[in-house]
């Protein structure tokens, strides 16, 4: 970090500008929490930048406090919503002579202080503070959102590595967002917390589960062979009916349920008669495709892999970071895979940012990727644009 550029951080689409990739960890926290990113190069951009509706959060490094960038956060405080990340010792500022500043951004209620050499959990914790104090949303509008239509989807192609050297998309994730009355399109971590505390996930996922199905099969009507990743939290995992209830919805679709990969975030595996370990063996014998999602290299057990009941697992970015620039845990990750291949698992990258990422992937054997180097999440005419449509259904999109 540092230089002379800020960076600001939307939760709506404000101002798409260029990339700012200051460290991996950055990058990893924009994809992971579907931040759009807007850079400033001076006082005057960020002034134009704090002006608007939009709720925010700012991430300062030490080179950008300064009196005006103070100036700017004060007079936006009347009338926006916005949190601000300050990476930068703060002892370090205070022993300067921008200690009366460090004094003026204390007095801000959304801040937090990361240092100036921060991982993606660090600055992850500090961004999801800011981003909860900011919203609040009620019972009611989640309520009055299921049955309005105003959760909408959003689709990431996943590409997967023919017999020969081409990658062909195939599969396309459902992302779901709110289009609010008030605050505009949100984030799904801008409201997910308030869905799941409400009990209320279990109507959420069935309404993402219907959509997605309408959705393929207006693309099968165009020609466009696609199946569907749908993410499943982990709390649904405890409804005895999860299993025969999805079954049903992709059946009176005339769909059938190997053409939808459900992804689960780990749990405690040890035990294989846990109930959760059994709801997903339950959607596996339903025709799921069941993956792991999320998963992180460092923190995993080889020994209980022959106990999952996944088909595929899928890398978290910050796992294939770590494998670019270290030789043990390349070894560690390249070993996931090749166990993952002897017991039938697919394995797929998520995150996948750069031509660099994208060759390294090749080296392990990776089966999958999907990230903005490939396609961020698009609207499904977007979809239907760019991957032209097909005359044989056995034909594939590439």
């Amino acid at each position: 970090m540092g230089g002379n550029t800020g960076i600001v951080f939307a939760a709506m689409l404000l101002i798409s500008s260029e990339t700012v990739r200051a460290t991996p960890a950055l990058s990893d926290v924009v994809r992971e929490m579907s931040f759009t990113l807007s850079s400033f190069a001076s006082s005057a951009t960020f002034a134009k930048l704090m002006t608007g509706q939009s709720r925010r959060i700012v991430l300062l490094t030490e080179s950008d406090v300064s009196s005006e960038i103070v100036r700017t956060l004060k007079t936006a405080s009347e009338h926006l919503s916005f949190g601000i990340i300050v990476a930068a010792d703060r002892a370090s500022l205070r022993s300067s002579k921008q200690a009366e500043l460090v004094d003026q951004l204390a007095s801000f209620d959304n801040i937090e202080w990361v240092g100036k050499e921060f991982d993606f959990d660090q600055l992850s914790g500090c961004a999801r503070r800011c981003r909860r104090r900011m919203l609040r949303v009620s019972r009611q509008e989640v309520e009055n959102a299921l049955e309005c239509g105003q959760f909408v989807l959003r689709y990431q192609p996943k590409v997967e590595r023919n017999s020969g050297t081409e990658w062909l998309t195939r599969e396309a994730e459902a992302l779901v967002r709110w289009h609010h009355p008030e605050h505009g399109l949100m984030g799904p971590l801008e409201f997910l917390p308030e869905v799941e505390a409400f009990g209320l996930m279990g109507r959420l996922s069935v309404y993402v589960l219907r959509e997605m199905t309408r959705q393929l099969v207006s693309w099968r009507d165009d020609g466009i062979h696609l199946n569907a990743c749908i993410n499943l939290a982990s709390s649904q995992l405890g409804d005895p009916a999860l299993a025969d209830n999805y079954a049903a919805i992709v059946r009176e679709a005339g769909l059938e349920c190997r053409s939808f990969t459900l992804e689960v975030i780990a749990q405690d595996l040890a035990d294989p008669d846990a109930p959760h370990v059994q709801m997903l063996k339950a959607l596996r014998k339903k025709g799921f495709r069941i993956c792991l999602d999320d998963f992180r290299v460092v923190s995993s057990s080889l020994g209980t892999f022959e106990q999952m009941p996944f088909d595929e697992i899928k890398i978290h970015a910050s796992a294939l970071r770590r494998a670019q620039n270290d030789g043990e845990s390349l070894a560690v990750l390249a070993a996931i895979t090749g166990l993952a291949h002897s017991l039938g698992m697919s394995v797929c990258a998520e995150g996948v940012e750069d031509q660099e990422t994208f060759e390294f992937l090749k080296t392990i054997q990776c089966d999958k990727m999907q990230g903005f180097l490939i396609s961020e999440a698009v609207m499904p005419s977007i979809i239907r644009r760019v991957y032209s449509a097909k005359n044989d259904p056995a034909d594939e999109v590439a």
